[in-house]
């Protein structure tokens, strides 16, 4: 079968269930970053009572931008997109390395803009760049490879949803690529942190595929469904609740908090969190229809088959 076929997930299922890790790896694959002891020999580990994290992202040309891109834009995304997935897992981001690949033709004032936005990001959120490749490509490509840090107390997966818990999700949602937001978001770090520190946070991911694909891979891994409120969804001025759901590219954070805590969290982010906190539906048992149920306003069942991004 082509891949185009499987698609994204069964791909990745398909190419990492033979994969076998040492007492090292606390999680692999299937979160938005590994999460490590590392303690790789005596002497040699991350600090005491703490996560290594460690994760990866490439920005592919006419896949994730545009060659007419600014290219201090693209350098920011390609580092960003790393920084939201250690946020997604409740930590802080430390060490990033940087691999481009380019054509021939490029121009090296358009290199050096790439950096410029790679540096700013870095600088903002606290990320040493400490090293990289550099190869020929028929494309402009950009892999970032980076390295957190979390306590192990404070660390948050994807796959602690229970049912009873409610849905979170920060900011809004719809029309990043539309806006051009998709290569300016700012990862959500302060509010990641603040959030697992205020309240037990059950399940935490970032929202780069779309709200509908990331809400049922959140609950495949949890195990889990969830009852989606349709009239909740925060959407970005302009745009539809299609778009709201499926669009990708937002990088906020959903959540799974207990129902006791989701109240109490969304009054103390009024006025603490300038981008919001709004809940979105909760969490139910597993059941065979599909991992996703959507209600109206009045709560009556809606079909609703709109996918999200997919790769494949």
């Amino acid at each position: 079968m082509k891949i185009s076929e499987w698609g994204e997930d069964r791909l990745i299922r398909r190419i990492t269930r033979r994969i076998r890790t040492d007492p090292s790896v606390v999680r692999g694959v299937g979160d938005d970053c590994a999460v490590l002891t590392g303690r790789l020999s005596a002497g040699f580990g991350a600090g005491a009572g703490r996560f290594l994290l460690f994760a990866s992202d490439m920005l592919v040309e006419g896949v994730h931008f545009r060659r007419a891109a600014r290219p201090e834009q693209i350098g920011w995304k390609a580092l960003a997109v790393n920084v939201s997935d250690v946020a997604a897992m409740g930590g802080l981001p430390r060490y990033a390395v940087v691999s481009i690949g380019l054509p021939r033709e490029t121009r090296g004032s358009f290199v050096e803009g790439v950096y410029r936005g790679l540096r700013r990001c870095a600088a903002r959120f606290g990320v040493n760049l400490v090293g990289g490749d550099t190869v020929r490509s028929p494309k402009i490509v950009v892999d970032v490879a980076i390295l957190g840090e979390v306590e192990r107390g404070r660390v948050v997966y994807r796959k602690g949803a229970r049912p009873g818990d409610v849905l979170l999700v920060t900011g809004r949602l719809g029309g990043a690529v539309r806006s051009g937001r998709h290569l300016t978001f700012t990862p959500r770090v302060r509010e990641a942190r603040a959030l697992a520190g205020r309240g037990r946070v059950h399940a935490m991911m970032d929202l780069s595929d779309g709200l509908w694909v990331d809400l049922g891979r959140l609950c495949r891994e949890s195990r889990v469904g969830a009852v989606l409120e349709l009239g909740r969804i925060p959407r970005r001025p302009g745009c539809s609740l299609k778009q709201a759901l499926t669009d990708g590219e937002d990088f906020e954070l959903l959540l799974a908090v207990p129902a006791r805590e989701a109240a109490r969290l969304i009054r103390w982010a009024r006025g603490r969190l300038a981008c919001g906190l709004t809940r979105i539906g909760r969490v139910v048992k597993r059941n065979s229809g599909g991992p996703v149920t959507c209600v109206d306003a009045k709560g009556r069942q809606v079909v609703w088959r709109e996918g999200g991004f997919r790769h494949f």
